[in-house]
């Protein structure tokens, strides 16, 4: 009984540990990604408005197709150690691109539109944190498998996979739903914002 228990802990902290290195990864990344956005001068910070305004609009379809072939990739990746290796950069490059559209939100944005703005990026960050967990757990437990000459037990490990895949492809669907919603919302508010300063 008491071993079970020290194995279950084990297990939670183990599940903790990857996650939390997964949320570490992003943060740094969002706070590069403010940086970025910071140092920029002011006329930049006024084209990239501009730009983020006159963008091309996307449908429910392509903002889901854009989303789930990013957690695809790291679905994918994870198949392989090296591939995990991959996976956190995509990861850091995730958490750079948050770090800066939200900061540029932020100077613009009204809050009621800064708010689901978060909210679609709390949708994307999740499923990304779960993407990469499911990648780098599965990596391990494959590792772990081979290691001990389990060949029997490699089937309903990628059963598994494949259906944490499902889960992943569920959330996309929500993130892409609300990023359809969110979306015409902050490039409008961006258009009120540049119009009062040109009238100005």
């Amino acid at each position: 009984m008491k071993t079970l228990k020290r194995n279950k802990k084990r297990k939670i902290s183990r599940m903790m540990t990857i996650i939390l290195g997964i949320i570490g990864v992003i943060l740094i990344g969002d706070i590069v990604g403010a940086i970025m956005y910071i140092q920029q001068e002011p006329a930049t910070q006024a084209q990239l408005a501009v730009y983020l305004t006159t963008g091309q609009r996307l449908t429910l379809f392509q903002i889901f197709w854009q989303q789930l072939l990013y957690q695809f990739t790291i679905w994918t990746l994870g198949l392989t150690i090296i591939g995990n290796l991959v996976n956190i950069f995509l990861i850091f490059v995730r958490g750079v691109s948050v770090g800066f559209n939200l900061s540029m939100l932020a100077q613009e944005a009204s809050f009621g539109v800064l708010l689901l703005w978060l909210v679609q990026y709390l949708f994307i960050i999740l499923t990304t944190v779960l993407s990469a967990y499911f990648s780098m757990r599965f990596a391990y437990l494959v590792v772990k498998t081979l290691l001990k000459k389990r060949y029997d037990l490699l089937k309903r490990l990628f059963k598994t996979y494949a259906t944490q895949l499902v889960i992943i492809v569920v959330l996309t669907m929500v993130t892409a739903i609300v990023s359809s919603v969110t979306t015409p919302l902050v490039q409008n508010q961006f258009l009120a914002s540049i119009v009062i300063e040109v009238e100005n």
